[in-house]
């Protein structure tokens, strides 16, 4: 099992320069967010990461409502089935005081406390290429539905369901002609790979995609996701839940930008043209 090189000292979301393991700090743990199962998986994965490369103590605690789905209680336990992050760690132990990231940096001195905050994007952002060596350790502990292709794959995950029509998250979606010019990009690295494209709503909603692509529409989430890092190559949409299959994926990972950075690995989409951008966005 591999092992961080420890940090004496640490820059991150709340401990600024603090000294790690002064006494005052137990470790941290991960909670607040109530919203998507892929950005709640990506929160977590940071803290983790976090707490590996400090040196410090992961607590987890578990997800206790994802939206976007059924009943967000019952959602939110078969996210944490699917994934297991908390696998091997323990719970914020009773009677520990529990204290903010902002409490912790501005000079707590209490007893021995977790900290908790809703993400450490923080310091993921800063070390991304950590992740590769969480990687392995991630996959082993995925109980999602087994996923293959018969055929070399590239997946093309695209957000619509809650972006389509939502002017407050116009920027998180691609348009069709976006799409396919990342395709045609990618196809020139794999010119036999067949298309598919995993997404939300009806064929007729993709365009002049539909004469060159597969579809699966309106899958279970747990199965995309799957496939998404099965593949032998993934398009990423701008999302955590693509995120996250990238940073488990051992295929070419395709980055289109957005506000979480892209590992070293991955190969960066380029943006579409100007006169393009201007006609989508204005």
């Amino acid at each position: 099992m591999f092992r961080f090189k420890r940090r004496r000292f640490v820059k991150t979301d709340f401990l600024g320069h603090s000294r790690i393991g002064a006494g005052s700090l137990l470790g941290i743990t991960c909670v607040g967010k109530l919203d998507g199962g892929g950005a709640q998986v990506h929160a977590v994965m940071s803290a983790i990461l976090f707490s590996r490369a400090a040196g410090i103590a992961y607590f987890h605690s578990p997800f206790t409502s994802v939206g976007e789905g059924e009943e967000p209680e019952v959602f939110a336990a078969r996210w944490e089935a699917a994934f297991n992050l908390g696998q091997g760690a323990p719970r914020v132990p009773d009677g520990v005081p529990i204290i903010s990231g902002e409490t912790f940096s501005q000079g707590y001195r209490g007893a021995p406390a977790v900290v908790t905050q809703r993400h450490f994007h923080g310091f993921a952002e800063r070390n991304p290429d950590l992740y590769s060596q969480l990687a392995d350790e991630f996959r082993a502990r995925l109980a999602l539905p087994p996923r293959s292709f018969d055929k070399p794959t590239i997946a093309v995950h695209v957000r619509r369901g809650d972006v389509a029509g939502n002017a407050a998250h116009a920027s998180r979606l691609t348009d069709n002609a976006t799409i396919l010019r990342n395709i045609s990009h990618v196809l020139r690295d794999h010119p036999r790979h067949r298309v598919v494209i995993f997404s939300q709503g009806v064929e007729s909603d993709f365009g002049p995609l539909a004469d060159s692509c597969a579809f699966e529409l309106n899958s279970n989430v747990f199965s995309t996701i799957s496939a998404l890092i099965a593949a032998d190559c993934l398009i990423m949409a701008k999302s955590s839940l693509s995120y996250v299959a990238g940073l488990l994926s051992k295929g070419s990972v395709y980055y289109e930008p957005f506000w979480h950075g892209p590992l070293s690995s991955w190969r960066v989409l380029p943006k579409p043209p100007r006169a393009l951008r201007q006609a989508i966005w204005g």
